[in-house]
């Protein structure tokens, strides 16, 4: 619990961005936390995914496309270039998904989000309504 003098308490960030070194097939790269701007765009990557009616999800669209996304938002090259989507996506599938899930971790970007949605729209298509009722 969060008691009023640790939300007084001076928060300093001094370190460093987190970065992780990769090699793929003898190249090196660096795959970085993402920085705000990234992590936003990741996150309305995922809601652009999400089918919404009376304010319930009830359907999720092409939510896989955000994984290659936020790593080509993260994965730099060794002289500092950003790798592109293109590039990554030609990468064999474990590789993409531990690139993905290292930089969702890094980054602390949580992982219930898109599963919460997923999970909620499939419990609303099962139950064959789109507003959570019965």
């Amino acid at each position: 619990m969060t008691t009023e003098k640790d939300l007084l308490e001076p928060m300093v960030f001094d370190d460093e961005d987190l970065a992780v070194p990769i090699t793929i097939r003898g190249v090196e790269y660096v795959l970085k936390e993402a920085t705000g701007g990234a992590a936003c765009k990741f996150k309305n990557a995922q809601i652009a995914c999400t089918e919404l009616q009376d304010g319930k999800p009830v359907r999720v669209h092409n939510i896989a496309n955000t994984e290659p996304f936020l790593v080509s938002l993260c994965l730099f090259d060794r002289d500092g270039n950003a790798v592109p989507e293109a590039v990554i996506r030609r990468w064999p599938s474990r590789v993409q998904k531990a690139l993905f899930e290292r930089a969702k971790s890094i980054s602390e970007l949580g992982n219930d989000e898109p599963e919460e949605t997923v999970q909620a729209a499939a419990k609303n298509v099962q139950e064959g309504t789109t507003d959570g009722s019965d």
